[in-house]
């Protein structure tokens, strides 16, 4: 092996089971004189890898390698898989994604340990039949060109099969026989061609994840139910709407089954008509964004923001009980600010991008909120606790105590370099939110990332239940039905090199059951 790669030769001589080859090195060598042939003669290996090199060509001498239960072909320009594949009786993933494939040997149908299938990205439209391949797990044909779905996997043997990614086809049509897969978890078919779903799917009983957006579905209520809810309530609709492809030989249901089926169906109905309702846009290039910097680490690491849009605070008794709930969670949930702080912004007295960072105390200038005197967080602090000191208040203000012994304190400024917040003690007088407010800016902070998201989750629900903005009406058989709703821009918190930290609220946010949550 004395002309082979230094690579391929060290996992020879080293008895490695693992080889990986990837990237413009790898691809300059193979354009120049093909694939190291001494590969296929390290017959111990059980992983390979040879992607982004532009490989044409897989050799038949794949098939030596017995011992392989992984093997990444990934992001080549393969047309063609050479059928000796069929020989790695071992194999548990194959990945063979963003390529150019246009077929894929029919001996995948023999490789009994198969648990994983990666053919995304590439010409496909058919693969061979795989309800003999009974560990499989996962299989991703996303990105290709299947008319149908692959009526094979739909087996009851398939006892393990869970996740079934293909969306960005030109599927037509779901199988009846997909309610054979008991396993099914995850099914999306985003991006297709589908106009009709058949009932049959909603007996997959254990599916959690079913994306089906980007079709063109007849059904006006499923359409916008896709686009809008969970997919729990998805199924809920399906089991009771969408007529299925068998019926004929299932006529006679059960009485008592025909009942849950409505009242499913009724409260799915309910949830887009009646629920008040949380709008999300998704942060753009235009959006105001959070640069987090490195000295907030020790001092009060975690801030989450997002602005509310439209809101309506000229009804006096709607302001003061908004100022009320942020109290009383504060007393709550952020357990009176030691695990998280609620500050409020006009965003209209804001200028620019917003920095989250810790300075001396020496260096902050804060105009509290209902204070007309500009003061820097040493001084700010230090009154503060006089003033709790006298009025007896320690235990309501433990807060203030947060900073004695450090060096650094947090604060949020804007562009124009005004602090608009000193958490947990204070907000600025500069961006209080008033009655002529139009859209607030939500922060919340802390030490804890996961508390602080709950925190806004609880905060966005109140201020929804408040009626902040003007109540919206959706008409249903000629009556009147006020709902609340909420439009919320998504804010990013990224670091000095822009990386992203964090995105509120993301699809993992505001999980309830008690309001429509609908993503723009």
């Amino acid at each position: 092996m004395s002309s082979t790669w230094k690579e391929v030769q060290q996992a020879h001589d080293e008895k490695r089971c693992e080889l990986k080859l990837s990237g413009p090195l790898f691809a300059e060598r193979i354009e120049k004189n093909g694939l190291d042939p001494d590969i296929f003669k390290i017959t111990h290996l059980n992983f390979l890898e040879i992607s982004k090199t532009h490989l044409k060509e897989l050799p038949v001498n794949i098939g030596q390698l017995t011992n392989l239960t992984r093997l990444v072909v990934s992001y080549n320009d393969l047309v063609k898989l050479p059928s000796e594949v069929e020989n790695l009786k071992k194999l548990k993933f194959l990945d063979a994604s963003h390529n150019a494939l246009s077929e894929l040997p029919s001996g995948l149908s023999g490789l009994m340990e198969l648990m994983s299938l990666n053919v995304c990205s590439n010409q496909l439209s058919e693969i061979p039949a795989l309800n003999e391949n009974l560990k499989l797990v996962t299989l991703n044909i996303c990105c290709n060109k299947f008319s149908a779905l692959p009526v094979s996997v739909c087996d009851s043997n398939l006892i393990h099969f869970t996740d079934l990614i293909a969306n960005n086809n030109l599927i037509s049509e779901i199988p009846a026989e997909i309610e054979q897969v008991g396993s099914l978890k995850v099914l999306d078919l985003s991006e297709n061609q589908l106009i009709a779903i058949p009932g049959e799917l909603g007996n997959c009983t254990k599916l959690k994840e079913l994306n089906l957006k980007g079709n063109k579905l007849k059904d006006k209520r499923l359409l916008k139910l896709v686009d809008q809810c969970h997919s729990k309530q998805v199924l809920d609709y399906i089991r009771s709407h969408c007529p299925k492809t068998n019926a004929d030989n299932n006529k006679q249901g059960k009485s008592k089954k025909k009942t849950k089926q409505a009242k499913k169906a009724a409260d799915v109905e309910e949830v887009v008509e009646l629920l008040d309702e949380l709008k999300i846009l998704h942060v753009s290039d235009d959006t105001l964004k959070v640069v987090l910097t490195p000295k907030v680490a020790d001092v009060r690491p975690y801030v989450v923001c997002c602005t509310v849009l439209d809101v309506n605070l000229t009804d006096a008794n709607k302001l003061k009980k908004f100022i009320s709930t942020q109290t009383k969670l504060h007393d709550s949930v952020c357990e009176k600010r030691t695990a998280a702080t609620i500050a409020t912004h006009d965003l209209s007295k804001i200028n620019g991008n917003l920095l989250y960072d810790a300075r001396l105390p020496s260096n902050i200038k804060i105009t509290p909120l209902h204070r007309k005197k500009e003061f820097t967080a040493a001084e700010l602090y230090t009154q503060l606790n006089d003033e709790a000191d006298a009025l007896r208040k320690e235990k309501k203000k433990t807060h203030i105590r947060e900073y004695t012994n450090k060096p650094l304190y947090p604060c949020l400024v804007d562009s124009s370099n005004l602090v608009i917040s000193f958490p947990p003690i204070t907000n600025s007088e500069g961006s209080k939110i008033s009655g002529d407010t139009k859209n607030i800016l939500l922060e919340v902070t802390g030490n804890n990332l996961n508390t602080c998201k709950k925190v806004m989750d609880t905060l966005l629900v109140e201020m929804l239940k408040l009626g902040l903005n003007d109540p919206a009406t959706d008409g249903s058989n000629g009556e009147e039905n006020e709902r609340n709703i909420l439009t919320i821009q998504q804010v990013k918190i990224v670091d000095e090199e822009g990386q992203l930290k964090v995105v509120y609220p993301s699809r993992t946010d505001i999980q309830t059951d008690n309001i429509l949550v609908t993503r723009a």
